[in-house]
Protein backbone atom coordinates (compact mmCIF):
# COMPACT_ATOMS: atom_id res chain seq x y z
CA UNK A 1 0.00 0.00 0.00
CA UNK A 2 1.40 3.35 -1.05
CA UNK A 3 0.69 6.95 -0.21
CA UNK A 4 -1.94 7.05 -2.95
CA UNK A 5 -3.89 4.37 -1.08
CA UNK A 6 -3.72 6.44 2.12
CA UNK A 7 -5.03 9.45 0.22
CA UNK A 8 -7.86 7.32 -1.23
CA UNK A 9 -8.81 6.19 2.27
CA UNK A 10 -8.87 9.81 3.39
CA UNK A 11 -11.01 10.81 0.42
CA UNK A 12 -13.51 8.01 1.15
CA UNK A 13 -13.59 9.13 4.77
CA UNK A 14 -14.48 12.66 3.71
CA UNK A 15 -17.38 11.36 1.58
CA UNK A 16 -18.61 8.96 4.25
CA UNK A 17 -18.65 11.51 7.07
CA UNK A 18 -20.18 14.12 4.80
CA UNK A 19 -23.08 11.73 4.18
CA UNK A 20 -23.26 10.91 7.91
CA UNK A 21 -23.48 14.63 8.65
CA UNK A 22 -26.26 15.00 6.06
CA UNK A 23 -28.25 12.19 7.70
CA UNK A 24 -27.80 13.82 11.11
CA UNK A 25 -28.91 17.15 9.65
CA UNK A 26 -32.01 15.45 8.24
CA UNK A 27 -32.85 14.12 11.70
CA UNK A 28 -32.43 17.54 13.32
CA UNK A 29 -34.53 19.26 10.64
CA UNK A 30 -37.39 16.76 11.14
CA UNK A 31 -37.40 16.77 14.92
CA UNK A 32 -40.99 18.09 14.88
CA UNK A 33 -42.22 16.24 11.78
CA UNK A 34 -45.15 13.95 12.61
CA UNK A 35 -44.44 10.30 11.83
CA UNK A 36 -40.75 10.84 11.06
CA UNK A 37 -38.38 8.06 12.12
CA UNK A 38 -34.82 9.02 12.90
CA UNK A 39 -32.11 7.53 10.70
CA UNK A 40 -28.54 6.48 11.29
CA UNK A 41 -25.57 5.57 9.14
CA UNK A 42 -24.14 2.13 9.78
CA UNK A 43 -20.44 1.98 8.91
CA UNK A 44 -18.31 -1.05 8.14
CA UNK A 45 -14.74 -1.74 7.07
CA UNK A 46 -14.18 -1.60 3.33
CA UNK A 47 -13.01 -4.87 1.70
CA UNK A 48 -9.26 -5.39 2.34
CA UNK A 49 -6.61 -5.79 -0.33
CA UNK A 50 -3.50 -7.99 -0.34
CA UNK A 51 -0.08 -6.34 -0.15
CA UNK A 52 2.94 -8.62 -0.18
CA UNK A 53 0.61 -11.44 0.83
CA UNK A 54 -0.83 -9.53 3.78
CA UNK A 55 -4.43 -8.22 3.88
CA UNK A 56 -4.55 -4.47 4.43
CA UNK A 57 -7.69 -2.42 5.06
CA UNK A 58 -8.92 0.09 2.51
CA UNK A 59 -10.86 2.36 4.85
CA UNK A 60 -14.54 2.62 5.68
CA UNK A 61 -17.79 2.33 3.75
CA UNK A 62 -21.51 2.78 4.44
CA UNK A 63 -23.32 -0.46 5.07
CA UNK A 64 -26.82 1.07 5.11
CA UNK A 65 -28.72 4.16 6.14
CA UNK A 66 -31.40 2.63 8.31
CA UNK A 67 -34.36 4.10 10.15
CA UNK A 68 -35.39 3.22 13.66
CA UNK A 69 -38.62 1.28 13.11
CA UNK A 70 -40.56 -1.16 15.26
CA UNK A 71 -43.09 -3.20 13.28
CA UNK A 72 -44.82 -4.49 16.44
CA UNK A 73 -45.40 -0.94 17.70
CA UNK A 74 -46.85 -0.01 14.32
CA UNK A 75 -49.29 -2.93 14.55
CA UNK A 76 -50.29 -1.92 18.08
CA UNK A 77 -50.75 1.73 17.10
CA UNK A 78 -52.93 0.77 14.15
CA UNK A 79 -55.14 -1.42 16.34
CA UNK A 80 -55.35 1.18 19.11
CA UNK A 81 -56.26 4.00 16.74
CA UNK A 82 -59.03 1.93 15.15
CA UNK A 83 -60.60 1.46 18.58
CA UNK A 84 -60.07 5.11 19.46
CA UNK A 85 -61.58 6.25 16.17
CA UNK A 86 -64.76 4.26 16.81
CA UNK A 87 -65.12 5.30 20.45
CA UNK A 88 -64.33 8.97 19.85
CA UNK A 89 -66.78 9.28 16.97
CA UNK A 90 -69.49 7.54 18.99
CA UNK A 91 -68.88 9.70 22.06
CA UNK A 92 -68.99 12.91 20.03
CA UNK A 93 -72.40 12.11 18.56
CA UNK A 94 -73.81 10.92 21.90
CA UNK A 95 -72.82 14.23 23.48
CA UNK A 96 -74.57 16.06 20.63
CA UNK A 97 -77.90 14.28 21.23
CA UNK A 98 -77.69 14.26 25.03
CA UNK A 99 -79.30 17.75 25.36
CA UNK A 100 -82.57 16.34 23.98
CA UNK A 101 -82.82 14.26 27.17
CA UNK A 102 -81.37 16.86 29.55
CA UNK A 103 -83.92 17.48 32.29
CA UNK A 104 -81.72 19.85 34.29
CA UNK A 105 -83.26 22.90 32.59
CA UNK A 106 -86.78 21.68 33.52
CA UNK A 107 -88.11 21.96 29.99
CA UNK A 108 -87.88 18.39 28.71
CA UNK A 109 -90.41 15.64 28.09
CA UNK A 110 -90.30 14.48 31.71
CA UNK A 111 -91.21 17.93 33.02
CA UNK A 112 -93.89 18.29 30.34
CA UNK A 113 -95.49 15.00 31.44
CA UNK A 114 -95.49 16.10 35.09
CA UNK A 115 -96.99 19.48 34.20
CA UNK A 116 -99.66 17.84 32.03
CA UNK A 117 -100.74 15.53 34.85
CA UNK A 118 -100.53 18.48 37.26
CA UNK A 119 -102.95 20.44 35.06
CA UNK A 120 -105.45 17.58 35.27
CA UNK A 121 -104.93 17.52 39.03
CA UNK A 122 -105.87 21.21 39.19
CA UNK A 123 -108.91 20.52 37.02
CA UNK A 124 -110.22 17.99 39.54
CA UNK A 125 -110.59 20.85 42.02
CA UNK A 126 -112.74 22.88 39.61
CA UNK A 127 -113.98 20.66 36.74
CA UNK A 128 -115.97 23.43 35.09
CA UNK A 129 -113.30 26.14 35.38
CA UNK A 130 -112.45 27.78 32.06
CA UNK A 131 -108.90 28.73 33.08
CA UNK A 132 -108.19 25.23 34.43
CA UNK A 133 -109.39 23.70 31.17
CA UNK A 134 -107.27 26.08 29.15
CA UNK A 135 -104.20 25.15 31.22
CA UNK A 136 -104.83 21.45 30.46
CA UNK A 137 -104.80 22.18 26.72
CA UNK A 138 -101.75 24.42 27.02
CA UNK A 139 -99.82 21.78 28.96
CA UNK A 140 -100.86 19.16 26.40
CA UNK A 141 -99.59 21.38 23.59
CA UNK A 142 -96.25 21.83 25.36
CA UNK A 143 -95.99 18.05 25.76
CA UNK A 144 -96.75 17.64 22.06
CA UNK A 145 -94.12 20.22 21.14
CA UNK A 146 -91.53 18.42 23.26
CA UNK A 147 -92.21 15.05 21.65
CA UNK A 148 -92.04 16.55 18.18
CA UNK A 149 -88.86 18.48 19.01
CA UNK A 150 -87.04 15.39 20.30
CA UNK A 151 -88.25 13.31 17.35
CA UNK A 152 -87.11 15.95 14.90
CA UNK A 153 -83.74 16.33 16.64
CA UNK A 154 -83.01 12.60 16.68
CA UNK A 155 -84.09 12.19 13.06
CA UNK A 156 -81.85 15.10 12.10
CA UNK A 157 -78.98 13.39 13.93
CA UNK A 158 -79.62 10.21 11.94
CA UNK A 159 -79.65 12.21 8.69
CA UNK A 160 -76.41 13.94 9.68
CA UNK A 161 -74.70 10.61 10.25
CA UNK A 162 -75.95 9.37 6.90
CA UNK A 163 -74.70 12.49 5.10
CA UNK A 164 -71.29 12.31 6.83
CA UNK A 165 -70.62 9.00 5.07
CA UNK A 166 -69.89 10.93 1.86
CA UNK A 167 -66.86 12.94 3.04
CA UNK A 168 -65.70 10.06 5.22
CA UNK A 169 -65.54 7.55 2.36
CA UNK A 170 -63.92 10.20 0.12
CA UNK A 171 -61.20 10.71 2.77
CA UNK A 172 -60.65 6.96 3.06
CA UNK A 173 -60.34 6.58 -0.72
CA UNK A 174 -57.83 9.45 -0.90
CA UNK A 175 -55.69 7.81 1.79
CA UNK A 176 -55.81 4.42 0.04
CA UNK A 177 -54.71 6.03 -3.23
CA UNK A 178 -51.82 7.84 -1.54
CA UNK A 179 -50.63 4.64 0.13
CA UNK A 180 -50.72 2.78 -3.20
CA UNK A 181 -48.76 5.58 -4.90
CA UNK A 182 -46.12 5.54 -2.16
CA UNK A 183 -45.88 1.76 -2.52
CA UNK A 184 -44.97 2.19 -6.18
CA UNK A 185 -42.46 4.95 -5.46
CA UNK A 186 -40.79 2.99 -2.66
CA UNK A 187 -40.49 -0.13 -4.79
CA UNK A 188 -38.99 1.78 -7.72
CA UNK A 189 -36.57 3.72 -5.52
CA UNK A 190 -35.26 0.66 -3.71
CA UNK A 191 -34.91 -1.33 -6.92
CA UNK A 192 -32.43 1.36 -7.97
CA UNK A 193 -30.63 1.06 -4.61
CA UNK A 194 -32.05 4.38 -3.49
CA UNK A 195 -33.07 5.39 0.03
CA UNK A 196 -36.85 5.43 0.56
CA UNK A 197 -36.87 5.91 4.33
CA UNK A 198 -38.80 9.20 4.23
CA UNK A 199 -41.43 7.70 1.91
CA UNK A 200 -41.76 4.72 4.25
CA UNK A 201 -42.40 7.15 7.13
CA UNK A 202 -45.07 8.95 5.11
CA UNK A 203 -46.74 5.64 4.26
CA UNK A 204 -46.68 4.45 7.87
CA UNK A 205 -48.32 7.70 8.96
CA UNK A 206 -51.01 7.28 6.29
CA UNK A 207 -51.63 3.71 7.48
CA UNK A 208 -52.14 5.00 11.03
CA UNK A 209 -54.45 7.75 9.76
CA UNK A 210 -56.43 5.18 7.77
CA UNK A 211 -56.78 2.93 10.81
CA UNK A 212 -58.69 5.66 12.65
CA UNK A 213 -61.38 5.59 9.98
CA UNK A 214 -61.64 1.83 9.33
CA UNK A 215 -60.31 -1.38 10.81
CA UNK A 216 -57.39 -2.74 8.81
CA UNK A 217 -54.65 -5.34 8.82
CA UNK A 218 -51.42 -4.85 6.87
CA UNK A 219 -48.49 -6.91 5.61
CA UNK A 220 -45.04 -5.56 4.77
CA UNK A 221 -43.58 -7.23 1.68
CA UNK A 222 -39.94 -7.89 0.81
CA UNK A 223 -40.14 -5.54 -2.19
CA UNK A 224 -40.85 -2.60 0.14
CA UNK A 225 -44.60 -2.42 -0.49
CA UNK A 226 -47.33 -2.80 2.12
CA UNK A 227 -50.57 -4.67 1.41
CA UNK A 228 -53.66 -3.64 3.37
CA UNK A 229 -56.84 -5.62 4.02
CA UNK A 230 -60.19 -4.54 5.42
CA UNK A 231 -60.73 -5.95 8.91
CA UNK A 232 -64.51 -6.18 8.35
CA UNK A 233 -64.51 -9.11 5.95
CA UNK A 234 -60.86 -9.32 4.90
CA UNK A 235 -61.24 -7.77 1.44
CA UNK A 236 -58.14 -6.27 -0.18
CA UNK A 237 -57.79 -2.49 0.09
CA UNK A 238 -54.25 -1.96 -1.24
CA UNK A 239 -52.19 -4.46 -3.21
CA UNK A 240 -48.83 -3.11 -4.28
CA UNK A 241 -49.49 0.10 -6.21
CA UNK A 242 -53.19 -0.70 -6.74
CA UNK A 243 -55.87 0.66 -4.43
CA UNK A 244 -59.47 -0.30 -3.87
CA UNK A 245 -62.26 2.22 -3.30
CA UNK A 246 -65.33 2.64 -1.13
CA UNK A 247 -68.55 3.94 -2.63
CA UNK A 248 -72.12 4.64 -1.55
CA UNK A 249 -75.34 3.37 -3.06
CA UNK A 250 -77.56 6.43 -2.65
CA UNK A 251 -80.73 4.88 -4.05
CA UNK A 252 -82.34 5.52 -0.67
CA UNK A 253 -81.32 9.12 0.18
CA UNK A 254 -81.98 8.47 3.86
CA UNK A 255 -79.95 5.29 4.10
CA UNK A 256 -76.77 5.15 2.04
CA UNK A 257 -75.34 1.66 1.58
CA UNK A 258 -71.56 1.28 1.92
CA UNK A 259 -69.87 -0.63 -0.91
CA UNK A 260 -66.27 -1.66 -1.60
CA UNK A 261 -64.46 -2.40 -4.84
CA UNK A 262 -61.15 -4.22 -4.06
CA UNK A 263 -58.16 -3.78 -6.42
CA UNK A 264 -59.11 -5.73 -9.52
CA UNK A 265 -62.22 -7.09 -7.76
CA UNK A 266 -65.98 -6.74 -8.05
CA UNK A 267 -68.21 -4.26 -6.23
CA UNK A 268 -69.74 -5.67 -3.04
CA UNK A 269 -71.79 -4.37 -0.10
CA UNK A 270 -69.91 -4.20 3.20
CA UNK A 271 -71.06 -3.66 6.77
CA UNK A 272 -68.54 -1.48 8.63
CA UNK A 273 -68.22 -2.19 12.35
CA UNK A 274 -64.87 -0.62 13.22
CA UNK A 275 -63.25 2.81 13.17
CA UNK A 276 -65.03 6.08 12.47
CA UNK A 277 -66.90 4.53 9.56
CA UNK A 278 -68.26 1.73 11.77
CA UNK A 279 -69.26 4.20 14.50
CA UNK A 280 -71.09 6.40 11.98
CA UNK A 281 -73.07 3.45 10.63
CA UNK A 282 -73.82 2.17 14.15
CA UNK A 283 -75.10 5.57 15.28
CA UNK A 284 -77.24 5.90 12.16
CA UNK A 285 -78.68 2.38 12.11
CA UNK A 286 -78.76 1.21 15.71
CA UNK A 287 -77.97 3.56 18.58
CA UNK A 288 -79.90 6.73 17.72
CA UNK A 289 -82.88 4.79 16.24
CA UNK A 290 -82.93 2.82 19.52
CA UNK A 291 -83.40 6.00 21.54
CA UNK A 292 -86.00 7.29 19.07
CA UNK A 293 -87.94 4.00 19.27
CA UNK A 294 -88.23 4.41 23.03
CA UNK A 295 -89.46 8.00 22.67
CA UNK A 296 -92.01 6.78 20.10
CA UNK A 297 -93.12 4.02 22.46
CA UNK A 298 -93.71 6.54 25.25
CA UNK A 299 -95.62 8.92 22.96
CA UNK A 300 -97.84 6.09 21.67
CA UNK A 301 -98.51 4.84 25.21
CA UNK A 302 -99.48 8.29 26.52
CA UNK A 303 -101.76 8.95 23.57
CA UNK A 304 -103.43 5.53 23.82
CA UNK A 305 -103.91 5.61 27.61
CA UNK A 306 -105.20 9.19 27.78
CA UNK A 307 -107.48 8.70 24.76
CA UNK A 308 -108.92 5.48 26.17
CA UNK A 309 -109.80 7.15 29.46
CA UNK A 310 -110.87 10.53 28.05
CA UNK A 311 -113.19 9.01 25.42
CA UNK A 312 -115.37 7.34 28.08
CA UNK A 313 -115.80 10.60 30.00
CA UNK A 314 -118.30 13.41 29.47
CA UNK A 315 -117.93 17.10 28.71
CA UNK A 316 -120.06 19.73 30.51
CA UNK A 317 -122.61 19.45 27.69
CA UNK A 318 -122.79 15.65 27.98
CA UNK A 319 -120.59 14.93 24.96
CA UNK A 320 -118.51 11.74 24.96
CA UNK A 321 -116.22 9.59 22.75
CA UNK A 322 -113.86 12.51 22.27
CA UNK A 323 -110.16 11.65 21.87
CA UNK A 324 -107.78 13.95 23.68
CA UNK A 325 -104.79 13.32 21.39
CA UNK A 326 -104.81 12.46 17.71
CA UNK A 327 -104.96 8.63 17.58
CA UNK A 328 -101.63 7.12 16.56
CA UNK A 329 -101.24 4.02 14.41
CA UNK A 330 -97.82 2.37 14.43
CA UNK A 331 -95.29 3.03 17.17
CA UNK A 332 -92.69 4.16 14.62
CA UNK A 333 -92.99 7.91 14.15
CA UNK A 334 -95.43 8.32 17.07
CA UNK A 335 -93.43 11.11 18.74
CA UNK A 336 -93.25 13.12 15.54
CA UNK A 337 -97.01 12.78 14.97
CA UNK A 338 -97.99 13.43 18.60
CA UNK A 339 -100.61 16.22 18.67
CA UNK A 340 -103.90 17.33 20.25
CA UNK A 341 -107.02 15.96 18.55
CA UNK A 342 -108.68 18.43 16.18
CA UNK A 343 -112.03 18.13 17.96
CA UNK A 344 -110.71 19.02 21.41
CA UNK A 345 -111.21 22.42 23.01
CA UNK A 346 -112.05 23.71 26.47
CA UNK A 347 -115.73 22.80 25.99
CA UNK A 348 -115.09 19.17 24.98
CA UNK A 349 -112.64 18.19 27.75
CA UNK A 350 -114.29 15.23 29.46
CA UNK A 351 -113.62 15.68 33.18
CA UNK A 352 -116.88 14.07 34.27
CA UNK A 353 -117.57 10.37 34.55
CA UNK A 354 -121.35 10.79 34.12
CA UNK A 355 -123.50 12.52 31.56
CA UNK A 356 -125.90 13.45 34.36
CA UNK A 357 -123.20 15.07 36.48
CA UNK A 358 -121.45 17.74 34.36
CA UNK A 359 -119.57 19.06 37.39
CA UNK A 360 -118.21 15.64 38.32
CA UNK A 361 -114.41 15.18 38.38
CA UNK A 362 -114.16 11.40 38.41
CA UNK A 363 -112.81 11.07 34.85
CA UNK A 364 -110.22 13.80 35.50
CA UNK A 365 -109.12 11.86 38.60
CA UNK A 366 -108.86 8.69 36.52
CA UNK A 367 -106.56 10.45 34.03
CA UNK A 368 -104.42 11.73 36.93
CA UNK A 369 -104.13 8.15 38.20
CA UNK A 370 -102.76 7.04 34.81
CA UNK A 371 -99.43 8.58 35.86
CA UNK A 372 -99.04 5.96 38.58
CA UNK A 373 -100.40 3.05 36.51
CA UNK A 374 -98.37 0.71 34.32
CA UNK A 375 -99.26 1.92 30.83
CA UNK A 376 -95.99 1.71 28.89
CA UNK A 377 -95.67 0.15 26.39
CA UNK A 378 -99.21 -0.13 25.04
CA UNK A 379 -100.51 -3.69 25.06
CA UNK A 380 -97.88 -5.09 27.44
CA UNK A 381 -97.25 -2.39 30.05
CA UNK A 382 -94.30 -2.72 32.40
CA UNK A 383 -93.75 0.91 33.49
CA UNK A 384 -95.46 4.21 34.21
CA UNK A 385 -95.06 7.32 32.07
CA UNK A 386 -92.51 8.89 34.39
CA UNK A 387 -90.55 5.75 35.26
CA UNK A 388 -90.21 4.75 31.61
CA UNK A 389 -88.91 8.15 30.61
CA UNK A 390 -86.62 8.35 33.63
CA UNK A 391 -85.17 5.00 32.65
CA UNK A 392 -84.52 6.30 29.12
CA UNK A 393 -82.85 9.47 30.40
CA UNK A 394 -80.67 7.41 32.74
CA UNK A 395 -79.67 5.10 29.89
CA UNK A 396 -78.65 8.02 27.69
CA UNK A 397 -76.72 9.62 30.53
CA UNK A 398 -74.91 6.38 31.35
CA UNK A 399 -74.09 5.79 27.68
CA UNK A 400 -72.60 9.28 27.39
CA UNK A 401 -70.57 8.93 30.58
CA UNK A 402 -69.40 5.46 29.63
CA UNK A 403 -68.31 6.67 26.20
CA UNK A 404 -66.32 9.54 27.74
CA UNK A 405 -64.56 7.14 30.08
CA UNK A 406 -63.78 4.77 27.23
CA UNK A 407 -62.35 7.58 25.10
CA UNK A 408 -60.16 8.74 28.00
CA UNK A 409 -58.81 5.19 28.35
CA UNK A 410 -58.22 4.93 24.59
CA UNK A 411 -56.34 8.22 24.58
CA UNK A 412 -54.16 7.15 27.50
CA UNK A 413 -53.30 3.86 25.78
CA UNK A 414 -52.55 5.54 22.45
CA UNK A 415 -50.43 8.15 24.21
CA UNK A 416 -48.43 5.39 25.89
CA UNK A 417 -47.83 3.65 22.56
CA UNK A 418 -46.90 6.97 20.93
CA UNK A 419 -44.43 7.64 23.72
CA UNK A 420 -42.87 4.22 23.16
CA UNK A 421 -42.61 4.93 19.45
CA UNK A 422 -40.99 8.30 20.11
CA UNK A 423 -38.48 6.74 22.47
CA UNK A 424 -37.57 4.24 19.75
CA UNK A 425 -38.01 6.24 16.53
CA UNK A 426 -38.18 9.87 17.62
CA UNK A 427 -35.33 12.34 17.22
CA UNK A 428 -33.25 13.26 20.28
CA UNK A 429 -31.53 16.60 19.71
CA UNK A 430 -28.89 15.83 22.35
CA UNK A 431 -27.97 12.59 20.60
CA UNK A 432 -27.94 14.18 17.16
CA UNK A 433 -25.74 17.07 18.29
CA UNK A 434 -23.32 14.56 19.81
CA UNK A 435 -23.25 12.67 16.50
CA UNK A 436 -22.73 15.93 14.65
CA UNK A 437 -19.61 16.70 16.70
CA UNK A 438 -18.38 13.12 16.28
CA UNK A 439 -18.76 13.18 12.49
CA UNK A 440 -17.19 16.64 12.33
CA UNK A 441 -14.09 15.38 14.16
CA UNK A 442 -13.95 12.32 11.91
CA UNK A 443 -14.21 14.53 8.84
CA UNK A 444 -11.35 16.68 10.16
CA UNK A 445 -9.28 13.55 10.80
CA UNK A 446 -9.86 12.30 7.24
CA UNK A 447 -8.87 15.72 5.95
CA UNK A 448 -5.73 15.60 8.10
CA UNK A 449 -4.93 12.17 6.65
CA UNK A 450 -5.01 13.58 3.13
CA UNK A 451 -2.91 16.57 4.19
CA UNK A 452 -0.32 14.31 5.82
CA UNK A 453 -0.16 11.98 2.83
CA UNK A 454 0.28 15.01 0.56
CA UNK A 455 3.14 16.33 2.67
CA UNK A 456 4.81 12.91 2.61
CA UNK A 457 4.37 12.76 -1.15
CA UNK A 458 5.95 16.20 -1.51
CA UNK A 459 8.86 15.09 0.65
CA UNK A 460 9.46 12.00 -1.50
CA UNK A 461 9.32 14.07 -4.68
CA UNK A 462 11.73 16.56 -3.13
CA UNK A 463 14.19 13.79 -2.31
CA UNK A 464 14.05 12.54 -5.89
CA UNK A 465 14.86 15.99 -7.17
Amino acid sequence: MGLSAAMEIGKNGLNIYRIATEVTSENIANVNTQGYSRQRVLLESAPPTLHNGFPLGTGVQISVVERYYDGLLQQQLVSAQTTQGFDTSKSTVLQQIEPYFNEVSNDGIGTAISNFIGAWQDLTLNPGGTSERQVVITRAQILSDNFQSVSRGLNDAISTQNASLVPLTDSINSTLTNIAQLNGQIKSTELLSGNANEMRDQRDQLVRDLSQKIGITFTENVDGTTDIKYADGGAELVTGSNAGAFSLDQTDPNNFVVQLTPPGGALAIVTPTTGELGATVAMRDTIIPGYLAQVDTLAKSIADAVNAQHSIGFSPTGGTNQNFFTPLGAVTGAAGAFSIDAGLDISTIAASGSALLPGDNSNALAIVQLNSTYTVPSGAPTATFSSYYSSLVSKVGLDVQSSKTTVAQDEAFSKQLTTLRESNSGVSLDEELTNLVKYQRSYQASSKLITTATEMMDMVIGMIR
